[in-house]
Parts: C-alpha cells; sequence; structure tokens
C-alpha cells in the first residue's frame, strides 16, 4: 500500500543554517514516519525578474522545490496573513496542492496565504504568535510603521480569519503553553523547540577557557537580537567590565556593516560574524549570554549553550517559554535589570569553575529532556489523528522518490 503523501509548505526553507530551519528539518524528520514527505519553499521578497522561478534541492530522501516570490501588492507581500489566489495559481503550477493527503503549513503564514483544498487536511505550526516588537529601540517612522502593521496582521486579521470556517478544522502547534492559551478555539498542541545538537558522540567539554569571555549568538540583523545586544552593551557591559576589566563580550552571527561597525568600537567587544565552527566559538567563551526583551516563541539560543559545554545567563522572558517542559529554574541564571544581570555574569566570569558545573547540570537536564522523541511523539498524535480513516487515492500519491 502506498503511503501518505505529505507537503510542508514554509516561507523559509529547511536547508538554511537558521534556528527556524532547524524545527523544520526535525518536523520534516518526524512527517517522514507517516508518509512521503515534500517540501515547498516560499521565498519571499524575490526582485520582480526572478517571480516564479523554480528550484529544486535535496533535504536527504525529500525534495525541496523553492518558489520565487515577489512581493507586490498586499495580498502577495509577505507582511499581511490574507489570501493571495494569484500566488495560489503560480504554486499550483508546480505543486498540485490537491495531491495530497496532509499539508503541514511551517508557520501560519503559508496556511494563510494559500488557498488550499478544503477536502485535504491541515496541521500548522503557528510559531511566533505572540511577537512583541522591541519598542524601546524603534527608530524612525519606517521601524514604527513596520512594528504596528506586525502588530496590525497578528492581532487583528490573523485572528480574524482563524474564526473562519476553512481555519477551524485544523491542528495547530505551538512553542509554548501560553500562546496556546491566546487561541483557546483552537485544536492544538504545543510542540516544544529544541536546540540543535553538535555532531558528537557523548558529552561536551565543559572546561573554562583560559581567559574570561561571554558570547551571545543569533541573526544579528533581527531586531529583538539588536535590541538585546543594545541594552547589554549600554547598561550591563559596563558594570561587567568594571569588576572584570580583562573581560572579552563575542558576538557571534551574521549583521550589517553599520551594526558591526557600531558595536566593534565598544571597548572590549570582538565581532566575529557567522560562524562555521559552534564548538570553537563557544569554547572561546567562560558563559552565553541572552539578553531579550522582545520576539516571539521559544528561544533555542537559550539552549544550544549548555550542549558545548557552556551556562547561560538570561532575562525570564528567555526561559519563560520552556515552563512546563523543563525545569530551568536552578541551571539558567536569570535576571532582567541590569545591575542583577551584570552580577551573574562577573560571578561566572570570576568563578570559572562554577560555570562549569552549571554547564554540566543544564546539559544533563536539558540532555535527558528535551529530544526528538518527545518532539516525534507529539507529530504522531497529531499526524495520526488528521490522517484516520481518510480515504486514499493511489494515483494521487507522491510516488517514494527515494525508491
Amino acid at each position: 500500500m502506498a503511503r501518505p503523501a505529505i507537503l510542508l509548505v514554509t516561507y523559509i526553507s529547511p536547508l538554511q543554517k537558521w534556528g527556524s530551519a532547524h524545527r523544520s528539518r526535525l518536523l520534516i524528520d518526524a512527517l517522514s514516519r507517516h508518509g512521503n514527505v515534500e517540501v515547498l519553499a516560499l521565498s519571499f521578497g524575490a526582485p520582480e525578474a526572478e517571480h516564479g522561478r523554480v528550484t529544486e534541492a535535496r533535504l536527504g530522501t525529500t525534495r525541496v522545490v523553492d518558489l520565487q516570490v515577489h512581493s507586490k501588492g498586499i495580498a502577495r507581500a509577505p507582511r499581511f496573513d490574507v489570501v493571495s489566489h494569484e500566488l495560489t495559481r503560480e504554486v499550483m503550477k508546480h505543486v498540485d496542492l490537491a495531491a495530497y493527503d496532509l499539508i503541514v503549513s511551517r508557520y501560519i503564514r503559508p496556511a494563510m496565504k494559500l488557498a488550499l483544498p478544503a477536502h485535504v487536511p491541515v496541521i500548522v505550526d503557528f510559531d511566533d504568535a505572540l511577537y512583541e516588537p522591541p519598542w524601546k529601540a524603534l527608530q524612525g517612522l519606517k521601524q514604527w510603521v513596520g512594528a504596528w502593521l506586525r502588530v496590525f496582521n497578528d492581532r487583528v486579521i490573523v485572528r480574524a480569519r482563524l474564526k473562519t470556517a476553512p481555519h477551524r478544522g485544523r491542528h495547530y502547534f505551538f512553542c509554548r503553553q501560553a500562546e496556546r492559551e491566546v487561541f483557546p478555539a483552537l485544536a492544538s498542541s504545543v510542540l516544544p523547540n529544541l536546540p540543535p545538537r553538535p555532531a558528537r558522540v557523548g558529552p561536551p567539554d565543559f572546561t573554562p577557557p583560559p581567559s574570561p569571555a561571554l558570547m551571545f549568538i543569533g541573526l544579528l540583523d533581527y531586531m529583538p537580537n539588536e535590541d538585546a545586544v543594545d541594552w547589554f552593551l549600554g547598561s550591563v557591559w559596563p558594570l561587567v567590565r568594571r569588576e572584570v576589566p580583562a573581560a572579552r563580550f563575542l558576538l557571534a552571527g551574521s549583521a550589517s556593516a553599520d551594526r558591526a561597525e557600531r558595536w566593534s568600537r565598544v571597548e572590549g567587544v570582538d565581532v566575529l560574524g557567522f560562524v562555521d565552527d559552534l564548538g570553537q566559538t563557544y569554547a572561546r567563551a567562560t558563559a552565553s549570554i541572552v539578553p531579550m526583551r522582545s520576539g516571539a516563541g521559544t528561544n533555542v539560543k537559550a539552549l544550544e549553550p549548555l550542549f558545548y559545554g557552556r551556562p547561560v545567563i538570561a532575562t525570564s522572558l528567555v526561559i519563560s517559554g520552556y515552563r512546563g517542559l523543563v525545569d530551568l529554574n536552578d541551571v539558567v541564571l536569570t535576571a532582567d535589570e541590569p545591575a542583577a544581570f551584570a552580577a551573574h555574569c562577573i560571578s561566572l566570569l570570576k568563578n570559572p569553575q562554577r560555570a562549569a558545573e552549571l554547564a554540566r547540570l543544564g546539559h544533563d537536564r536539558v540532555d535527558k529532556t528535551l529530544d526528538f522523541s518527545l518532539f516525534s511523539s507529539i507529530v504522531d498524535k497529531a499526524v495520526s489523528h488528521e490522517l484516520a480513516g481518510r480515504a486514499v487515492d493511489p494515483s494521487s500519491r507522491i510516488a517514494d522518490r527515494a525508491a
């Protein structure tokens, strides 16, 4: 008997190296337990001349179809979650949406932008359901307009559309319980974000570096991350350097030239840019900091350092995303005020052995709790329910392309 045909629609390709692509790859692995998976990536923001161009690639045995989309007009633009029949027709030239037994929308946007077939069950991996703009960091009319437009889209357009018939019968994944509680009428479950695990056998090296250093890693062009770095450098870092003059602050991740230049001017700061070897980079740090004050979802950057043998200092917003999933209260140092945040940093920089002990405790806790078996079991339940009793027409199946 032919296996079910499953389509994962996303606007961030799983071939990317970003943290969001990591969750997509986990979804593909979990979905592959139930059927043959294909991926449609909608690459918004393409030049007009590139609109409609399709490329294909492979992620293991999974075919990834990338469709370039020029963001023209309100319907086609990625900013607003309103249906685009024009975009749907463009997609149907390359991917027959009606030929699948299950469609999974990575993020809510693809499920909102496309006119999906009514007879095909849909699972929506909502993600970023409660995005909070970094209001204190907004500068200029363009940033303020952009922030308000996103808030209007998320809190008015999306919520209004979720009440309509095509969306009520779907199953939704939320990253954390707090987001799920905002939409009690939706059939849903919490599907936690899992931090990427390094390709290594056994536990990490917990040995502290020879020199005191803190590190932040993330997409530095993402405004909440930029706000976090600016807050730390402006309000916390001077307090740290006063007590530990030799301390360095390592910034790892892609950043625009102006941001990199601005941060490089701060004494004791090393802007590393994108790094290929995370293991070597983490090895240079005594501890990792995650001083987020805005954003959405869960911050995998808060737990990733533990898999590289480094402890974490974070704001309470950061660890709130994992509440109910794993107890981080005694393994992640938290503070929201500059003086308290600095005190945690100073404590670990002056006592690297304590930093190593915290990292070891945190690693063991997270390693045993947040793993793929937990993730896949939640996906299994939702997929099995959606596929149960669905009549299968063998002619509509995707052939097993790995065969």
